[in-house]
């Protein structure tokens, strides 16, 4: 049988964890909501990952390319390229209402691969006889 990669375990395990403490800040079906997608994408990245540089990479390879393959990372950031000006101040009012949150979504996703990472290092680190 085959065993899951520490780095994968870590990723996933902290985007469960990131998205239910993010989550819980405002109800239930936010922190539910909130695990899913960030478990989902670090699903997701943990493959492209597998693939590409490979999980045996050097961490800041595999940190970098963890957080851009992550969809929800790449939707975060599209938008606020898409919607600059709300995003920068430079516009106000109601066409700009929850503009902040596609960008926070970006910087939550790459909470996971840090996680992966340290969780590999733990893993990795010579244990005493």
């Amino acid at each position: 049988m085959r065993r899951v990669h520490p780095f994968a375990v870590g990723q996933i395990g902290g985007g469960l964890i990131i998205g239910a403490v993010a989550g819980a800040l405002l109800d239930w079906r936010a922190m539910v909501t909130a695990s899913s997608m960030l478990g989902a994408g670090a699903v997701i990245s943990s493959l492209v990952c597998w693939w590409r540089p490979g999980l045996q990479a050097s961490g800041w390879k595999l940190g970098l390319m963890a957080c851009v393959a992550n969809p929800l990372f790449l939707v975060g950031l599209g938008y606020a390229i898409y919607d600059y000006e709300c995003v920068l101040g430079w516009r106000k009012g109601w066409a700009c209402f929850l503009s902040e949150v596609p960008p926070l979504a970006a910087g939550l996703s790459c909470l996971p691969p840090l996680l992966g990472l340290a969780w590999r290092w733990w893993r990795r680190r010579p244990r005493p006889a």
